[in-house]
């Protein structure tokens, strides 16, 4: 037993250069503020970050702070991650607004229940990024921590919003030959999504049904207390079923509150993970594109050259040129002409061969870090699916084990009507 719980103390949780090897980040509060000028409300939450052993290594700097942000702040990092990494499977946000089909509060974004989920949300956001070897060692997300001034101005100094622009215009770009694992992992991502989105829709019904029926108990609790002010023998066991019947109604809150937060919430992190994953097979999808149409346009001038070699038109997509008509009507092109074209293509050949080379290292380097950490990924969501429904299973069993509980106690009071 104790060389497995020595064996136990080796294994390292998060991957070697994780920022949380050696920090705690938390989120440990909220505040709702009003702008200066349109005196518009909106939410903050306190990040607090500090050493796991109570101070930083010996020789540098400490890290551990306390600093208020806002969503959208959040938003902005994620965006810059996104931007940056854009191979890496960067964690979710949550809904930037309520979504009152599930939730069974008023469409209110500074509800206490929403704050409270949002702010687990966003702590979850957080700590995947610090757990993730590469996002958690960005200067940029290491100083969301500390860098109360300047930290946006920084960010966007960074121009980081130009790479995502530029890229927007060619989306609808389809390679003729797809990278086969990388349509995998889009419709894995497919799955995953409808799966965990029928997963929620499924435990929202029985949720709600289980809150109707124990709610429908307080009916039972209020007919047994008026029933025992008739009764003179049995009127006090017939008050006490009705207390029973009360504390089953009111238990059901509490049991599916805790059910929501660690098994509904973790569900919907996942149900947004799958648009992370059609993210990055569709930014692969991109890179694949561009490879092939630097491969058409060198293999283009090479059958330009070829034909100017051979004293032939070069070919022209639309089938008519009034180059060719010139030839025809004034003869050849000169051998010094047609030298200064050839010594053309050549230059162009080379800067098309170049820019073959540099996209295809481009996709190389890209399918190389997105399967590795879509490896890592694939762990995380083994591992954190077992915990929630775990966590589903154990609520399960504790609300069937409070009904049994109610109604053993309501046999024992009846035995004595």
């Amino acid at each position: 037993m104790a060389d497995f719980m020595e064996e136990e103390k080796k294994v390292q949780y998060f991957p070697e250069g994780s920022l949380l090897n050696t920090m705690i980040i938390s989120i440990i509060d909220s505040e709702k503020r009003f702008t200066d000028i349109l005196k518009e409300p909106y939410t903050v939450y306190l990040i607090e970050t500090k050493y796991i052993d109570g101070g930083p290594p010996a020789g540098e700097p400490d890290m551990s702070s306390s600093i208020w942000r806002r969503y959208s702040e959040f938003e902005l990092l994620r965006n810059y991650l996104i931007a940056n990494f854009p191979a890496l499977i960067v964690p979710p946000l949550p809904e930037k607004r309520i979504n009152i089909a599930a939730l069974r509060i008023a469409a209110d974004k500074f509800d206490p229940d929403f704050i409270e989920k949002r702010k687990v949300a966003l702590e979850s956001f957080l700590l995947r990024c610090g757990a993730h070897p590469q996002l958690s060692q960005d200067l940029s997300f290491i100083s969301f921590f500390n860098q109360e001034e300047g930290w946006k101005e920084a960010l966007l100094a960074t121009n980081f919003q130009s790479k995502v622009d530029s890229r927007l215009k060619s989306w609808s770009a389809s390679p003729k030959e797809p990278d086969r694992r990388f349509e995998d992992m889009k419709h894995y991502a497919e799955n995953l999504g409808s799966n965990v989105g029928a997963m929620i829709k499924v435990r929202q019904r029985i949720s709600d049904t289980i809150f109707s029926i124990h709610k429908q108990h307080a009916t039972y609790g209020k007919t047994f207390s008026e029933w025992s002010s008739l009764e003179k023998q049995m009127g006090d066991d017939l008050q006490k079923s009705g207390h029973y019947m009360d504390r089953f109604s009111a238990s059901v809150d509490e049991a599916l509150n805790e059910d929501e937060m660690a098994f509904a919430e973790p569900l919907k992190e996942y149900l947004h993970f799958s648009d992370v994953l059609k993210g990055v097979a569709s930014r692969q999808l991109l890179r694949q594109y561009d490879m092939e149409k630097a491969e058409d346009t060198l293999n283009s001038k090479k059958t330009q050259r070829e034909a100017l070699e051979s004293g032939q038109t070069p070919p022209k997509s639309g089938g008519f040129s009034f180059r060719g008509l010139s030839s025809m009507i004034f003869g050849a092109e000169t051998p010094e002409v047609l030298e200064t074209k050839i010594n053309n293509l050549d230059e162009q050949i080379n800067d098309a061969e170049e820019n073959v080379k540099t996209t295809k290292e481009e996709v190389r380097i890209f399918n190389e870090e997105a399967l590795k950490d879509y490896e890592r990924f694939k762990k995380q969501e083994v591992r954190d699916l077992k915990e929630v429904l775990a966590a589903h299973i154990k609520t399960q069993i504790m609300i069937c084990k409070l009904g049994i509980s109610t109604w053993q106690d309501m046999k024992e009071t009846a035995k004595t009507l």
